[in-house]
């Protein structure tokens, strides 16, 4: 063997050089491939896994390890790098593959790789519970590992050489996985599918732009290709794909989201509203670029798409906000010029469920962003406290919002004189631009129990658009607006019961709008929940419709013009559920209403079929009368409290503040009325009285007419036209002039009645008069004016022929006797002629009437039996009461009305030969008692004082200071009460003092309140006996016989003066006369 061996060494000492050259070559080749290929891997696996774990503090495992050192290819197999838990795995991958492209490097000059393949990568990514209010995750003691094995180095000198360049033909990584668990939020987010490629890498060519200092570059179109996508394991995808450059800076892509479910992101929201997302996913696509440019970079996107489906937001029992779509189209961003573009932002098919109660609307709880804690000052919060409950009451919402716009105005201005060039030195605002806005076939649903029992309302459906929207502002927002709106107090409504529609343009930054808007048949018995606490009525039907012109803004200037009417009304009173009122149609042809100008202008009202209805029940009550419902015990009394508590608490700059529009508020233009007509065609009224045996109904037809020029306007007078018939053929006519939108209204009125058969109301005259009506018919002319609250009333009233029939035997029948007051009236011709003159207040009138059938009836049958002085005051002239003589308390002197009331009372008596007067004199108890109690008093006061007089209108309140009558009451006072007249004005100076807080008290108010003190004790100490009191009304008796017998001429033996003592009438103090017949 040796020899052999040296034969083979001689040999090759004996070859050629390039034998030698090549043998040398072939054993350094195989060295190479025996270390590269066999030793290297070998020693790499063993020794990496103990590398990492000192590294890392990880424990690490690789299954294999191949080297090709023919290709220059490594590939790693199954490597796992261990969690701090070694039985779970942190990062895997399945195989790791690299080859180096070694003939490129030597003929491009750079660092080439053939490709990069990683295979099945896994990662586990996990925050843990935070410590000391940091986040910690799974890797977080692998980076404090690192740390500590860190050591100190020299600081390295700035290197700047270029960077080599560096070439990949083909980077991939494919089935890769990456796990997210947070256990703080305490979701999971899970991507089993990830692939990632990267084509044709090359940092220095120029894929995408050509640089402009390069001399004939070439542009490398397809290198530096890259495309990633991501699947969850809600199968919702991400992915992006593009092509890029290094130098310069330039990136161009596009990137894709599909489907991504929104729930698992949810957690790291939870608990910044209260509602909880349910459903949801969200797609977004753009395409993008980046770019660098003179050491700036500039990227915009275009042709962008975000869209949200199937949004499902739910409280803790159901659902509350649907939303199957929200899309926002072509989303362009351009960040050289600040602005973001959108071509469409639009929802479709929004739903939502609310309710309304007095806590507030419950969504905007659901959805109120919670509030993180904060340091507010003691005296912050208890404003805030006492603000609150003002805000809670409806009457305090119109003044809180004045408020509110008060103040916010005065610190507008402020903030804008302190910083008037601040808006100049802000940089450039980004700019968006929405060129549609819209909202189609939303479903808003509320369940109202704020102001009624409980109502369902439903806007269904719900349509919005607009024209361009900008950021800033700037012009004008075209709209149009379509609903449909509909309630139900048992369930959720399904058909509409009314829609609206507007179309118009909004000016945000000036806060005004104006359009156009349509109202159709919006029905109004669906508002009867909202009536029925107040009203005791039921509105059955009517349906609502107006269309015309706006404009409003901000300052609550508005202005509207246009047309309206209600249909098919129908209201029904609470007591017997029948027709109260109702007509076919009210139209509005024209009205005109105006905010600013605090008027509203109506051009004509026309009323068809018109019909009400006046019903007295069984029990007397009337439909009318009853309309309005009693308040609740307890309401009124709960809500004052509550307000005067909030005003208690009532800041003082709000208190200003609320000083000041009411002072606007005062000083406001009055509100001003125009209407040019009001037609009635075919009307109608009914009266009804079942209170009655029998009933009595009568009805008034066939009513047509006009009001013309019914106007607010001071001295402006309306003409009043209408015309009807009673029972069908008895004409009623109304004609005159009328004002009642005045501040004093006024009227001027003729109504006419010819012919009223007397026999239709025989339930009236058998009742209360004790008689039914066999013949007679009644004509009547009523002349009304009112001016300056002052009512003046000439009525004509004429029955004919008027034939009493048998006895009704009524127990409601007067018992006076009937016949002879018609004795007394009715003429040789059969005719009896009155005429009745009213005049009063507006307030209290002393003429009124029911209707026109019982007016006439109580003035020719009722007053002649219970009234018959009044008759003989109409005989004379005199609308006095002349069967009662007045007289001031405590004397029995006629003043001198009385005595011209007694003058007419004479010439009425010699008219009526065969009538005989009797009087009984009266007192008024209290009044009269009093009267001659200080009556005592004085002469007392007189008679202890020494004076010849006393003064003029002496009283408690007028009563001296000082001086010998003063004197004489302190005398009085101590010997009448036995009390001490000094402690008393001790009294009175310690509770002067209390109310005057603190204040000194004047000595003139002292001794006046003093007086007052003990001459009202003095007064109240004085008794007057019935003996006193019953002289008195027989002086007053026999003071009116002595005027009528000594000066009035009357036969003494017509007039006779009753016993005024035994049985003395305490009511008033007056002298009683009453009449007989022969």
């Amino acid at each position: 063997m040796p020899n052999v061996l040296t034969q083979l060494f001689s040999r090759f000492r004996r070859a050629p050089l390039a034998i030698k050259t090549g043998i040398y070559l072939l054993i350094g080749y195989g060295l190479y491939a025996l270390l590269l290929g066999g030793l290297a891997p070998w020693v790499i696996k063993s020794q990496t896994p103990k590398q990492l774990q000192q590294l890392l503090g990880r424990q690490a495992s690789l299954n294999d390890i191949s080297i090709n050192p023919f290709l220059l290819r490594v590939r790693l197999d199954n490597f796992a790098l261990q969690e701090s838990d070694p039985q779970q795995v942190f990062a895997s991958f399945s195989q790791l593959e690299l080859e180096l492209a070694f003939w490129r490097s030597l003929t491009q000059g750079a660092i080439a790789i053939d490709h990069i393949y990683l295979v099945d990568p896994q990662v586990n990514v996990q925050r843990l519970a935070s410590e000391n209010g940091q986040a910690q995750f799974n890797f977080s003691d692998m980076l404090a590992h690192l740390e500590a094995k860190q050591t100190p180095q020299a600081e390295a000198t700035e290197d700047t050489s270029e960077p080599p360049r560096f070439i990949a033909r083909d980077i991939r990584v494919t089935e890769g996985k990456f796990a997210y668990m947070d256990k703080v939020a305490n979701t999971e987010l899970s991507y089993d599918e990830l692939n990632f490629s990267l084509q044709a890498l090359d940092t220095k060519a120029y894929s995408l732009s050509l640089p402009e200092d390069e001399n004939e570059p070439v542009l490398a179109k397809d290198a530096n290709r890259y495309a990633l996508s991501l699947t969850g394991s809600d199968n919702g995808q991400l992915q992006t794909q593009g092509q890029f450059q290094l130098q310069p800076l330039e990136v161009s892509g596009e990137l894709q989201l599909a489907k991504v479910s929104l729930l698992p992101f949810w957690p790291f929201a939870d608990g910044l509203i209260a509602a909880k997302l349910s459903d949801g996913e969200l797609s977004f696509q753009s395409q993008y670029q980046l770019k660098q440019q003179q050491d700036q970079l500039h990227y915009s996107t275009h042709k962008g798409r975000f869209i949200l489906e199937n949004l499902l937001f739910s409280d803790q029992q159901q659902a509350r906000v649907k939303l199957p779509l929200l899309a926002l189209d072509n989303i362009r961003v351009d960040g050289d010029n600040q602005n973001v573009d959108i071509d469409e932002l639009a929802l479709q098919g929004l739903w939502a469920d609310a309710r309304l109660d007095k806590q507030g609307l419950d969504l905007q709880q659901l959805f109120m962003p919670a509030m993180p804690a904060t340091n507010a000052k003691p005296d912050d919060t208890a404003a805030e406290a006492q603000v609150e409950p003002a805000l809670a009451q409806p009457e305090a919402a119109d003044e809180t919002e004045a408020l509110n716009k008060a103040t916010a105005k005065e610190k507008a201005t402020a903030h804008t004189a302190a910083e008037p060039n601040k808006a100049q030195e802000q940089e450039k605002q980004w700019l968006l631009t929405i060129g549609k806005i819209s909202l189609k076939q939303a479903d808003l649903n509320l369940f109202e129990q704020q102001q009624s029992d409980g109502v369902h309302w439903r806007v269904y459906p719900l349509d919005i658009t607009t024209g361009p929207v900008r950021s800033d502002l700037e012009g004008s927002i075209d709209y149009q607006l379509q609903l449909a709106l509909s309630s139900d107090a048992q369930t959720q409504p399904e058909t509409s019961q009314g829609q609206f529609s507007s179309t118009g343009a909004i000016d945000a930054k000036a806060f005004t709008v104006n359009g156009e808007l349509t109202l159709t048949e919006l029905e109004l018995q669906q508002f009867q929940p909202y009536l029925t606490p107040y009203l005791n009525m039921q509105l059955e039907s009517g349906k609502l419709s107006t269309q015309g012109k706006f404009t409003a803004n901000a300052e609550g200037k508005a202005h509207f013009q246009g047309q309206a009417g209600i249909g098919k009304l129908l209201i029904k009173d609470g007591l017997a559920f029948e027709p109260l009122l109702k007509w076919q149609n009210m139209a509005i042809d024209a009205m005109s209403f105006d905010s600013e100008a605090n008027s509203l202008k109506i051009s004509n009202i026309l009323l068809e079929q018109p019909y009400a209805k006046v019903m007295i029940t069984e029990d007397q009550r009337t439909n009318i009368g009853e309309l309005i419902r009693a308040e609740p015990p307890g309401d009124n009394s709960a809500a004052q409290s509550q307000t005067k508590q909030s005003q208690e608490n009532e800041a003082p700059q709000q208190t200003a503040a609320k000083e000041k529009i009411n002072t606007k508020a005062s000083t406001d233009k009055a509100f001003k009325l125009d209407i040019g007509s009001i037609a009635i065609k075919n009307g109608s009224a009914y009266f009804a009285d079942n209170s009655l045996t029998p009933n009595f109904a009568s009805g008034i037809e066939a009513l047509e007419g006009k009001i013309s020029h019914l106007s607010s306007t001071p001295g402006t007078k309306a003409s009043v036209d209408i015309k009807g018939k009673i029972d069908k053929y008895a004409p009623v006519t109304l004609r005159g002039e009328v004002n009642p939108l005045l501040e004093k209204p006024y009227l001027d009125l003729d109504l006419v009645f010819k012919s009223v058969e007397l026999t239709s109301v025989n339930p009236y005259s058998g009742t209360y008069a004790g008689y039914y009506i066999d013949k007679g018919q009644l004509s009547l002319a009523l002349n009304y004016q009112l001016e300056d609250n002052q009512l003046k009333g000439d009525n004509h009233l004429v029955i004919d022929q008027l034939k009493l029939g048998k006895p009704s035997d009524s127990d409601l029948a007067t018992s006076l006797p009937i016949t002879l007051a018609i004795a007394l009236l009715q003429d040789r011709h059969g005719v009896i002629d009155l005429g009745l003159q009213v005049s009063g207040d507006l307030d209290s009138p002393s003429f009124s009437f029911g209707s026109i059938v019982m007016t006439a009836i109580t003035n020719v049958i009722t007053k002649a039996v219970t009234a018959p002085f009044s008759l003989l005051a109409g005989l004379v002239g005199s609308d006095e009461e002349l069967n009662l003589v007045a007289f001031q308390p405590g004397i029995a002197t006629l003043d001198a009305d009385a005595e011209d009331k007694l003058s007419k009372l004479a010439k009425a008596l010699d008219d009526r030969p065969k009538l005989q007067l009797s009087i009984e004199g009266s007192v008024a108890l209290r009044e009269d008692s009093e009267a001659l109690a200080e009556q005592k008093l004085q002469l007392q006061l007189l008679k202890a004082s020494k004076l010849a007089a006393l003064p003029d209108e002496l009283s408690a309140s007028r009563f001296p200071t000082q001086g010998k009558l003063a004197d004489a009451l302190v005398e009085l006072f101590e010997q009448q009460l036995k009390l001490d007249a000094d402690a008393e004005k001790d009294k009175v100076k310690q509770k002067l003092a209390e109310k005057a807080d603190g204040e000194k008290v004047d000595e003139d108010t002292l001794l006046t309140v003093w007086h007052m003190g003990l001459y009202n004790q003095l007064l109240s100490a004085q008794e007057i006996s019935n003996n006193e009191l019953a002289n008195l009304a027989q002086a007053r008796a026999q003071a009116i016989k002595a005027f009528l017998v000594d000066r009035a001429a009357v036969a003494p033996e017509r007039v006779f003066l009753l016993d005024s003592k035994t049985e003395m009438k305490q009511d008033a103090s007056q002298a009683i006369l009453s009449l007989n017949a022969d």
